[in-house]
């Protein structure tokens, strides 16, 4: 899954490196800093199909599922968002990227003196120290759909694969710059849509892992020394 993320670079940053042509910042610079630790109920940075560039709220509840007391989500799985009667219209109309420079995972382990397992945090990133780009779908298109019960996004999530299954059988869905820009467009027919969603995500190999201290679990902590490695890193 995908809980907990690290936006820590200025908007326009990721904008350059996504190539937009006319990007468009709606967030005032002066009410923002960098984000490492930014939890569900947060407003991280999404990136929009006309180029601009929102916070939004991260969790989503549809309002018939409201209606019914059903829980708010933060996560949409690649496998079945396009029919889920959670996301099925946002998939096809909604879809937005979602910044970010890592993520974190827990992984159960034993300690080295055999004392209780505990779940120890791994911050995730790219290897080349790029940012990465995270598919996710949302419900606010205009500043009307902020105030709705329930509005907000969701990061779509697919099955880890290789390496990054020993850190956690899901991950979100990742895309390279090139990627990220068709994900966005809405004009992108469906079966190229599958197949994007399917084929287009960054693989394993791009990306690097190590441990950091439990701090992060406390989702109030949120500062520079939550990222950094528990241990020097090899090489």
């Amino acid at each position: 899954m995908c809980g907990r993320i690290s936006q820590y670079r200025l908007p326009m940053h990721y904008a350059q490196r996504m190539h937009l042509k006319n990007p468009f910042v709606l967030v005032d610079a002066a009410d923002r800093r960098p984000g490492y630790n930014l939890s569900p109920g947060t407003h991280p940075l999404a990136i929009y199909p006309d180029e601009t560039i929102r916070a939004v709220h991260w969790g989503y509840c549809p309002q018939w599922a409201i209606q019914k007391k059903l829980p708010q989500t933060i996560n949409a799985r690649v496998e079945t968002a396009s029919t889920s009667a959670y996301f099925r219209a946002l998939w096809r109309k909604a879809r937005i990227l979602v910044p970010a420079d890592g993520w974190f995972e827990w992984k159960t382990e034993t300690p080295a003196d055999g004392a209780k397992p505990v779940k120890q945090p791994y911050f995730i990133r790219r290897a080349d120290e790029e940012p990465m780009f995270l598919a996710a779908l949302t419900s606010i298109q205009t500043e009307e759909d902020a105030l709705m019960p329930g509005a907000g996004f969701v990061i779509v999530t697919a099955a880890a694969d290789e390496g990054l299954v020993d850190v956690h059988d899901r991950r979100p869905l990742v895309f390279t710059p090139a990627a990220a820009r068709r994900w966005l467009d809405p004009a992108l027919p469906l079966d190229e849509l599958d197949a994007l969603s399917k084929s287009g995500g960054a693989a394993a190999s791009q990306f690097i892992w190590h441990r950091v201290t439990s701090d992060v679990n406390r989702a109030i902590n949120d500062e520079p020394r939550l990222i950094e490695p528990l241990e020097p890193l090899a090489g």
